[in-house]
């Protein structure tokens, strides 16, 4: 958390990049295969074992149904850890992709795509400096150990997100628990403002 931030502007590997974000596939509007909290802490365990063991730390931020499975607890399960760090340099994307690869070794029911920054298709290149510098800011925290860090998205923008979907402006379809994912998002989004009242006029 200490580098500097040079250290992250080096130029990164669209490659390596592309093969975190595989292609669209026919079952991604409804994937069937989902982990619950318990495989994907084990999971992300695997991942900063095998970077550490290569002498490397790596922080990324974490979107979506990662955030409510393991840190909200608001859901059981979901389909895979959607991240992205746009400070992220070429050696960290490249230890972190084998690290994933890693994991898919120690439990085989993730599949190959349980880990992955396809987010980063859905984030307009000039506001993703910004969202990652805001989550380091943020500072929540959802899972830590040596080689790896994952902090949540900010909050104002995961709400946005939801309400986004829900309202049909994003190419994937709504599902059920978007609602109440906005409702959790919007109120971590009121109590890191310390709002204690939201007034109709602001609505």
């Amino acid at each position: 958390m200490g580098r500097s931030w040079s250290r992250w502007q080096q130029k990164r590997s669209a490659k390596t990049l592309r093969e975190l974000a595989p292609p669209k596939t026919p079952g991604q509007d409804d994937p069937t295969q989902t982990y619950n909290r318990e495989t994907l802490l084990t999971a992300l365990q695997n991942v900063a074992a095998y970077i550490h063991k290569k002498g490397g730390h790596v922080t990324i931020v974490a979107v979506g149904g990662a955030v409510n499975t393991i840190y909200l607890q608001s859901r059981a399960t979901t389909h895979d850890v959607d991240f992205f760090n746009e400070f992220m340099t070429r050696k960290e994307s490249g230890i972190l992709l084998n690290g994933a690869k890693n994991a898919l070794k120690h439990d085989k029911s993730l599949q190959e795509q349980w880990f992955n920054n396809r987010t980063i298709f859905f984030i307009p290149r000039d506001k993703r400096a910004m969202l990652t510098q805001e989550a380091f800011q943020q500072q929540d925290i959802m899972f830590s150990e040596n080689g790896l860090t994952v902090l949540a998205a900010p909050w104002k923008y995961a709400f946005c997100c939801k309400v986004g979907r829900i309202a049909g402006d994003s190419i994937l379809s709504a599902r059920p628990y978007d609602l109440d994912d906005a409702v959790q998002y919007l109120y971590r989004h009121v109590r890191l403002k310390n709002v204690a009242q939201i007034r109709e006029q602001t609505i």
